[in-house]
Parts: structure tokens; C-alpha cells; sequence
């Protein structure tokens, strides 16, 4: 990811429904298809500056339904230049204020991403300093582990429903697991040396889905709950800028993945999935206002309508896909020079992005 030149973060509330003006369904080139939305307006708009720190980048949502950012004070790229330890701040909608601030202590370096574990306990991967860590908001108490493969590069975290917490080794080629309770790793190596491992979640039958982000491996792993490395091919033909990142999971348990530069996203219907193939994959091409900007997509998320979620952070986008056979799409463009990098959804539907260059935490009601 290249710098960003802005190092002030704004949170961007929107307290009014944002407005669609069409939708239009897609038609099937392949296994490619293609979209186009007019855009909308956001009727309404605050913007609230963080409490400290820059360049945001995960967030999650705890217990309460407040929202924790990590703010690692850098963007790596693919270090940091910094060695301050990063903060972790947390913003609550019903008040629509930041509530509070959690420098990370001394001997800690940078969090990317975030999860929350059944107990409230959350997890982040510091890649600076090769370990994971966590905090619980209860104690105040900090710890953290060192991956056991040498500048691994643990960067997006899930937690499976046995509690052991997931990560991918973005340098290591790798996928760990954790095991909270005996403090012991178990480190499962791709077959690809340089797949780059990006995005990680869990279906509901605890298998780890992930994405492999070099554009010249460009596939979707699953790590099943028995214990088999599974990989999916995204296409057949050119891989040229399809960079897989972020992954999650809708309601009828089909994976969903943005692909970066390519200026699409990506389905697996498991159903049709066939390992080594791309048997049940599907891209979607989506609007994009700006034909001179490039195109990123980052974050994504699912929300309880099974709506898709993810932002374009180049062509400064929200983009709402709607799963299931008509595929229709829905674009917003809310922000200038937004660089979004995470898009996440909390249990009432609100979503919520952070942002890197011009900075934003972003709230849509949708």
C-alpha cells in the first residue's frame, strides 16, 4: 500500500438514511459481470476528529455496539518508520462521541486489525514486532505473544468458535492459530512461497477462509475445520491486478472477497466450489464515477439483510451489492480522496469504514 500523505482522521456520521436513486441489475459475461448505479446523495453529515494518533485501520465492534479502531500511527508499507507502540480508540454511536483511548504500553508496536473473543477480550496483530496481542477492557491488562515464524507478518485476525484466534502471516506465507488458553501456535504454510495472505474469517461451521493477495497467486484458501488446506482459484485467465483482500461471509455461507486493484469483488458459492478450480466463483464489476482515479477495494462486510458492503478507497466509494440471483448494486459516493480501509457492519445494520488519506470513520445507515 503506498503512503498516504494526510495523517488526520475524521469520523464522517451520517445520522440520516443515505438515498438510492436506482438499482439495476447485472448481466453475465462468464464468470465476470457488470454493474452501473447513478449516485446518490447523503442527506445528512457530521464530522468528528479521533482523540490521537493517524492512519486508521480495522475496526470491531464490542459487546455494547461500540466501535474500536486501531490507529497504528503508520501504514506499512511495507514497515513502518515509526516504533511507537499505536492506540486503539473507541467511539460510541449513541452518543456520537469517542469515549476513550488505549495507548498500547511499551514493548508493543502497531495494530492493523481487530476481533473480539466471546469473553470481550480483544486480539490484534502487530506485524512490527511479529507477535499478537491483546487487551482486556476489564483488567486494563495488556499481553502479547511473538509468532513463531521470524517476521511472519501477522496482520488480519478472526476468532473461530472454540475461541482459538486466527491470523494470517502476510510475510510468512502462512495462517496461524492460537490457542488462548495453552499460549501455543500452530502455524499452517501455503503451498504458494509468495501468496501473501491477507483477509481471514470463519464460516459458521468453523472453517477459516482467507485471501492470497500477490496478484500472481490470487486465490481463495480454506483451512476446514478437519484440518485440510483447501485452495480456489478466483479465474482461469489473467491474474494481473487481482490482489485479494479483505473476506468475509453471508448468511447462506457463501465467501465474499474484494480484489484490490482489480475493480471488482469476488463470490464463492460453496456449494459449487471444487478445490484447484473456479467452479462457483463470480466477479462483479461495480460503478466507478471517476474513470482517471484507479480503483482499490478494501474493506467488506455483510450486514443482517445479507447486503454487501465494501468501499473503494481510489474511487472514494460505499458500494452496497445485494447477494442472491439479481445482483444488484447500489453505489455511494460520500467523501473526497477517501482511501478507505476496512468497512465493517455492527448487529443493528449501521456500517462503519476507516479511512487512511483524509481520514474517516465513516457511519451509512442502509
Amino acid at each position: 500500500m503506498k503512503k498516504r500523505s494526510r495523517k488526520v482522521l475524521l469520523s464522517a456520521v451520517s445520522l440520516a438514511a443515505l438515498i438510492v436513486s436506482i438499482i439495476l441489475a447485472f448481466g453475465s459475461i462468464d464468470h465476470v459481470r457488470q454493474g452501473h448505479a447513478q449516485q446518490p446523495a447523503i442527506v445528512y453529515k457530521r464530522d468528528f476528529s479521533i482523540p490521537a494518533g493517524s492512519d486508521p485501520w480495522g475496526t470491531a465492534f464490542d459487546s455494547k455496539g461500540r466501535v474500536w479502531v486501531a490507529i497504528p500511527d503508520c501504514d506499512p508499507s511495507p514497515t513502518c518508520s515509526t516504533t511507537s507502540p499505536g492506540q486503539i480508540a473507541v467511539f460510541n454511536p449513541a452518543i456520537s462521541s469517542w469515549v476513550a483511548t488505549h495507548q498500547l504500553p511499551s514493548g508493543f508496536a502497531q495494530p492493523l486489525f481487530l476481533a473480539f473473543d466471546a469473553q470481550g477480550q480483544l486480539w490484534f496483530p502487530m506485524p512490527m514486532n511479529n507477535s499478537l496481542g491483546m487487551f482486556n477492557p476489564t483488567t486494563k491488562v495488556y499481553q502479547q505473544w511473538a509468532v513463531p515464524t521470524p517476521d511472519s507478518g501477522p496482520w488480519d485476525v478472526a476468532v473461530d468458535h472454540s475461541g482459538n484466534i486466527w491470523f494470517t502471516e502476510h510475510y510468512g506465507n502462512k495462517i496461524g492459530r492460537f490457542n488462548p488458553v495453552s499460549h501455543t501456535f500452530t502455524e499452517i504454510a501455503t503451498p504458494a512461497s509468495d501468496s501473501q495472505p491477507y483477509g481471514i474469517t470463519v464460516d459458521a461451521s468453523n472453517n477459516v477462509w482467507f485471501t492470497e493477495n500477490n496478484s500472481s497467486v490470487s486465490l481463495i484458501g480454506e483451512y476446514t475445520a478437519g484440518g485440510t488446506l483447501l485452495e480456489y482459484k478466483i479465474r482461469n485467465g489473467s491474474t494481473s491486478n487481482l490482489t485479494p483482500h479483505l473476506i468475509t461471509v453471508d448468511p447462506n455461507g457463501n465467501i465474499w472477497w474484494t480484489e484490490g486493484w482489480a475493480g471488482m469483488i469476488g463470490e464463492l458459492q460453496v456449494t459449487l466450489a471444487q478445490p484447484g478450480t473456479n467452479n462457483g466463483v463470480t466477479e462483479y464489476a461495480y460503478p466507478q464515477g471517476c474513470n482517471s482515479c484507479g480503483t482499490h477495494a478494501s474493506g467488506i462486510s455483510v450486514d443482517r439483510n445479507g447486503l454487501i458492503w465494501f468501499d473503494d478507497s481510489l474511487q472514494s466509494t460505499l458500494v452496497c451489492q445485494q447477494a442472491g440471483p439479481r445482483h444488484s448494486v447500489r453505489s455511494f459516493h460520500s467523501y473526497t480522496n477517501l482511501d478507505t480501509l476496512s468497512y465493517s457492519r455492527d448487529r443493528a445494520g449501521a456500517g462503519y469504514l476507516s479511512a487512511l488519506r483524509s481520514g474517516i470513520l465513516g457511519y451509512s445507515l442502509g
